[in-house]
C-alpha cells in the first residue's frame, strides 16, 4: 500500500504541474505564432506573384489599366480559349517542369545545373 502525501507534496506536485502546463501553453502559442507567419509569408509571396505577372501584363497591354475586373476576364477567357495560347501554354509547362525535374536530378548527383548556377 502507497503511502498517503504530505500536503507539502501535493503543493510542489501542484506547483511542478502548473509550471508543465505554462511551458505547454507557452509552447502552443509559439507554435500558433509560427503558424501564422508561415501563412503569412505564403499569402505574401502569392500577392507579390500575382502583382508581378498584373505588371508584366500592362507592360505588353498598357490599354488594359482602364479596363474593369470583369472586362479583363473576358479578354483573358478570349485569349486563352485560342488554340495557339492554349499549345503555348502547354509548351511552357512542360519546359518548366522539364528544366524543375533535370534541377532536382542534378542537385541530387552533387552537382549544379549551369543555368542554376548563374543566379
Amino acid at each position: 500500500m502507497t503511502k498517503p502525501k504530505t500536503l507539502e507534496q501535493l503543493r510542489a506536485e501542484k506547483e511542478r504541474a502548473e509550471t508543465q502546463l505554462a511551458q505547454e501553453k507557452h509552447k502552443l502559442n509559439r507554435l500558433e505564432n509560427r503558424k501564422k507567419y508561415l501563412e503569412k509569408g505564403e499569402r505574401q509571396k502569392r500577392t507579390h506573384r500575382l502583382c508581378n505577372l498584373g505588371g508584366t501584363i500592362e507592360s505588353l497591354a498598357p490599354e488594359v489599366k482602364d479596363l474593369t475586373r470583369t472586362e479583363m476576364t473576358e479578354l483573358m477567357e478570349h485569349i486563352f480559349s485560342l488554340s495557339e495560347v492554349q499549345r503555348a501554354v502547354r509548351h511552357m509547362a512542360i519546359t518548366h517542369t522539364s528544366q524543375a525535374n533535370r534541377g532536382k536530378e542534378l542537385k541530387a548527383d552533387g552537382t549544379i545545373s549551369p543555368e542554376r548556377h548563374a543566379d
